[in-house]
């Protein structure tokens, strides 16, 4: 629980300048601030809720993501009484809006470890090319057949 408190700062910075460039996001490029605002602060709490459970529960290998998607899958599914509420909320954001601020800190990340990117080399420059294409060729091909089943 100490070292939540001693975090719980810094993430909370790292979600508030989140909250500010997705609403601005969505804001520029497809909704009003009225109708983004709910659907960025239902998801801010539940990263809030996921990152807090990640320090409280003793499992170690259960991280902050995993318990995010399942508080998100739970409070959306329809034994929710809040789901509509969610999903009402979250319909009125675009992915792109969210998606732009975290590529961005994905880059700065990557930027401020150059050396360790570099240190890489090559060969893992053109695996990790090559785990992006397949991942994407994959992901096509199960959905276009899925597509095809439910349609």
């Amino acid at each position: 629980m100490q070292k939540f408190k001693t975090d719980f700062p810094s993430i909370l910075i790292a979600l508030f300048f989140t909250i500010i460039a997705c609403t601005v996001a969505n804001m520029i490029g497809y909704e009003s601030l009225g109708n983004s605002l709910p659907g960025i602060l239902v998801l801010s709490a539940i990263t809030l809720v996921g990152y807090f459970l990640s320090y409280v529960v003793p499992l170690k290998k259960v991280s902050a993501v995993l318990w995010i998607s399942i508080i998100a899958i739970l409070i959306s599914s329809p034994i929710s009484p809040i789901s509509d509420f969610v999903i009402t909320s979250v319909d009125n954001l675009n992915i792109n809006a969210i998606i732009t601020p975290i590529l961005a800190y994905a880059g700065v990340i990557i930027g401020k470890d150059w050396g360790a990117f570099k240190s890489v080399g090559v060969k893992g420059v053109i695996v990790s090319i090559f785990v992006i294409i397949g991942t994407f060729l994959i992901s096509a091909l199960l959905g276009d057949f899925f597509m095809g089943i439910f349609n």
